[in-house]
């Protein structure tokens, strides 16, 4: 499985991409997992779809899987977030590959932007027929869950090394379709530390993780 992420800070903090390799690749009869990352601090997809890099990354290239994510502090609105994905379209179906929307969670002292950032991906997502990755669904339901474990870093903006392991999580259950119950509490690569979360916390944000994705799954098909 091939995948590239398109995207700034909020994917490339505390190496989301890798976690979700990590976890993958741990998996039996999924095969392995190569990751790379277009991530540049602070972009937007406007931005990437008009940096020949970024466009070139992704339509010179046989992915599997192209991750979509747009910078959402503060958020454009549902209309640069279509015009960004129409001028990316291009190289994306130049790929071959499957599309994916991260849709990623409000700041922590602005809860009430969540709903327009969801629905703009959903309406996206919909207008296109490509798959969310919903891990705003996950978070704030982590929020009430499972308190304890420290999502937002503290900037407040960007997520924690638990905020991370629950994106990753997330990721791991849209690719798969299965669950990541059972994934590792403790994530390296090469000698770094990527998270090493108790393992409750660890369990309790695989046990939303799922659910999200469920959950997402079942509402997708009733619409």
């Amino acid at each position: 499985m091939k995948i590239l992420f398109v995207g700034n800070s909020h994917t490339y903090a505390n190496a989301l991409p890798f976690q979700v390799r990590a976890m993958i690749d741990r998996t039996e009869g999924v095969g392995t997992c190569d990751v790379h990352a277009v991530t540049p601090g602070g972009k937007s997809l406007h931005w990437h779809a008009g940096e020949p890099g970024s466009c070139q990354a992704i339509g010179y290239h046989d992915w599997d899987v192209v991750v979509l994510q747009q910078q959402t502090h503060p958020f454009p609105g549902y209309e640069e977030l279509a015009a960004a994905y129409g001028r990316l379209a291009p190289h994306l179906e130049g790929s071959g590959a499957e599309v994916l929307l991260y849709v990623t969670w409000s700041q922590r002292d602005k809860p009430e932007d969540q709903a327009e950032i969801d629905n703009a991906f959903e309406r996206l997502g919909a207008d296109h027929g490509l798959r969310i990755v919903p891990v705003s669904r996950a978070w704030h339901q982590a929020l009430t869950d499972v308190p304890e474990a420290e999502l937002y870093a503290p900037d407040g903006s960007h997520a924690a090394p638990a905020g991370t392991y629950l994106a990753a999580c997330v990721f791991y259950a849209v690719l798969t379709g299965k669950s990541p119950e059972g994934a590792p509490s403790r994530i390296t690569a090469r000698d770094d530390v990527l998270v090493d979360l108790p393992d409750d916390i660890a369990a309790g944000l695989q046990r939303i993780a799922w659910w999200a994705v469920s959950a997402h799954s079942t509402r997708t098909m009733g619409q």
